[in-house]
């Protein structure tokens, strides 16, 4: 129990430096702009320095409340509140970007966002149904894009490279910005490649853990007449050749990668501002998704090479007007729509090569349509928050193996908070909100290998609920910042993996059912204290606890108490920082746990690495970046990932801007 008596030494990896830590304004909470200090439901936000970042799930590592684990290097999931994968939203500008693939448990798709691209994270926690839809058990994470800006015609541009020591990262980044006053343009495009992991202790290299990665983004905003502002986005991540090494390592896998994975993101956003309190602002936003995930397994000493191929395409339109109907009302109201489109395939290369059912039906269509309203009411110290979201689902899977079958659930949720300001430094605040995830393609229509089991189909699953209750209070003055919440939620209507007695090509056979029940409690704690002008310290910790009621056991994958602590000094042209990040041992498994084969049976060790980096402005132009991870080289895992962490590395950064 050491590392809890380090508690207050710990630290998350805190990219964004202290000051910019807990932004003043966030809009996640009730979908318009709103002052941190008075909200009644918990969010997070910080800007994104991204210049020492691998990728985007490292973004979250100073969020409290939000433990990371990584099945792979590829991969990156966040756990909000003891829950990820498809029980956990993830949004970019607005436009929710989980399909109705996404599965059960950690995934990759927070890393296919580039990093670079973004300008600031939001997680609201124990929220986001209302405010997103679907898939928000017990919150959001919110990525905002960094957006070109309007003024004095200019051309403006930057140049990245970084490097890891031992040949574990070598990338390069190039933006180019234009704007005038009525157009503005940014294009950014990187290369990075990855290579193996070296873990902690003195260890060897994971092999195979290295990928490649290509990035390109472009956005375009004008102003279209004294009103309407128009904002195009358009990016592309791919990904080549991703392992999965503890498929390797443990399951006698000669091959098992994602050979690609490509998504592209689109959206054109039309903006009206308005002069009239029941029209301030009004917006109209067409998005289109596309994912490509191609996968090649193979046994050792077997002659099959099996390649499965899952194509999704997302078309979005939401629709949204802001309101003042009385003063210090701020109502926000709107429809929305999302319609997927799944392709998916499977062949076994042999001396012929077979067409099998893939893991999807081929062309199924899933589609949702939502209507919210979501209202923030401030009057003198009160604050009030309330919100309603009924969202409706429909799913076709034209099943040959099994049998076709088309579903629709409907789901009605709410919230409301209530903070009040004791002085202009300190809010209270409570708050309670009900969540649901809708069964999705991959609950609905899997068959098949996925993770350490094999699933069936299962047509009569309905939408799970959550209720979480939350109180907490805020401090923000000139010099200190904190926040504490606490939380209850209430899971209900779980969909559940039942193993049962049947063995297919050596795995044990699951079934799916709405049969749990279960409850997660827990804190987040956060602070900034600035001591003079250079001089700056923070601290955050975290803790959750889940049951599942029904099994009498923990509930799966819940991270262990964990908690930072930075220490921060401002030169004249640069930063240094002192990081410790730490994570006490999880022992509270469930049966799941431990029969995963990437989990200790008998529990996740503890652990504490410390970091050191440094920024430093050489020129007006070039600036200059260091850290130094793991400096004791520490071995350990974050709780269910299923590769150690890296051990001691330098990691060098240069930029050029103009």
């Amino acid at each position: 129990m050491n590392f809890i008596v380090l508690s207050m030494l710990g630290v998350r990896l805190a990219f964004a430096s202290l000051s910019d830590t807990l932004v003043n304004v966030v809009v996640s909470a009730s979908r318009q702009p709103v002052v941190s200090q008075r909200l009644a439901i918990p969010v997070y936000a910080s800007k994104v320095k991204s210049t020492q970042l691998m990728n985007t799930p490292e973004v979250l590592s100073s969020v409290p409340g939000v433990f990371l684990q990584r099945t792979n290097q590829g991969g990156g999931s966040a756990f909000v509140r003891g829950l990820t994968g498809n029980q956990t939203l993830l949004v970019l500008d607005g436009i929710r970007f989980n399909n109705s693939t996404f599965r059960y448990g950690p995934n990759q798709y927070l890393n296919t966002i580039d990093p670079f691209s973004l300008d600031q994270i939001e997680v609201v926690r124990g929220s986001g149904s209302v405010q997103y839809g679907s898939d928000a058990l017990t919150g959001a994470v919110h990525l905002i894009s960094k957006k070109p800006t309007f003024g004095a015609k200019s051309w403006s541009g930057q140049l990245l490279g970084r490097g890891i020591s031992q040949g574990m990262e070598l990338s390069g980044l190039a933006r180019l910005q234009f704007q005038s006053e009525r157009n503005s343009i940014s294009v950014l495009a990187g290369k990075k490649s990855f290579g193996d992991i070296r873990r902690g202790g003195g260890g060897s290299f994971q092999r195979p853990t290295g990928y490649e990665e290509q990035n390109l983004q472009v956005q375009y905003r004008a102003k279209l007449g004294e009103h309407f502002t128009l904002e195009n986005l358009v990016q592309q991540n791919t990904q080549d050749h991703v392992p999965v090494y503890h498929k390797i390592q443990l399951e006698n896998f000669a091959l098992n990668e994602m050979t690609l994975q490509s998504y592209l993101r689109g959206y054109s956003r039309l903006t009206y501002q308005g002069q009239h309190n029941l029209l301030q602002t009004a917006e109209i936003t067409a998005s289109l998704q596309e994912s490509i995930e191609e996968r090649a397994l193979q046994k050792k000493g077997s002659s099959t090479l099996r390649k499965e191929a899952d194509e999704v395409r997302t078309l979005g339109i939401i629709g949204s007007f802001k309101s003042e109907f009385v003063p210090g009302l701020h109502s926000s109201t709107g429809l929305e729509f999302y319609a997927d489109g799944v392709r998916s395939r499977r062949q076994d290369v042999n001396t012929k090569t077979t067409a099998l059912r893939a893991l999807y039906p081929d062309k199924s269509r899933y589609a949702t349509f939502s209507a919210f309203s979501l209202h923030e009411w401030a009057y003198q110290s009160w604050q009030v928050h309330a919100g309603l979201r009924y969202q409706q689902m429909t799913a076709f899977l034209p099943d040959t193996t099994v049998k076709d079958a088309q579903i629709s659930v409907g789901a009605f949720v709410y919230d409301g908070g209530l903070s009040y300001a004791l002085s202009p430094s300190f809010t209270v605040f409570a708050s309670i909100a009900s969540g649901f995830r809708a069964p999705n393609l991959d609950d609905l229509g899997s068959l098949g290998i996925v993770d350490f089991r094999y699933e069936l189909p299962a047509y009569q699953l309905k939408p799970e609920y959550s209720l979480t209750k939350n109180i907490g209070f805020r401090v923000q003055n000139r010099r200190y910042r904190a926040e504490w919440s606490a939380f209850h939620t209430s899971l209900t209507n779980l969909i559940t993996r039942i193993k049962t007695t049947e063995i297919i090509q050596g795995y044990p056979v699951y079934r799916k059912e709405n049969v749990d029940q279960a409850y997660l409690y827990g804190f987040e704690w956060s602070q900034t204290l600035v001591l003079g002008e250079r001089f700056s310290v923070g601290n955050s910790i975290s803790y959750v606890l889940g049951q599942n009621q029904t099994q009498n056991e923990p509930m799966r994958r819940i991270p262990p108490f964990n908690g930072n602590l930075s220490v921060n000094y401002q030169l004249d042209k640069g930063n240094i920082a002192l990081l410790w990040l730490f994570a006490d041992r999880q022992d509270r498994l469930s049966a799941g746990d431990k029969s995963d084969n990437r989990m200790n049976p008998g529990g996740t060790a503890g652990w504490g690495i410390l970091q050191l980096q440094a920024s430093y402005k050489l020129t007006p132009h070039i600036q200059l970046g260091m850290q130094g991870v793991n400096l004791g080289d520490v071995p350990y895992r974050m709780h269910g990932s299923g590769i150690d962490g890296m051990g001691r590395s330098l990691h060098l950064q240069v930029g050029y801007s103009w």
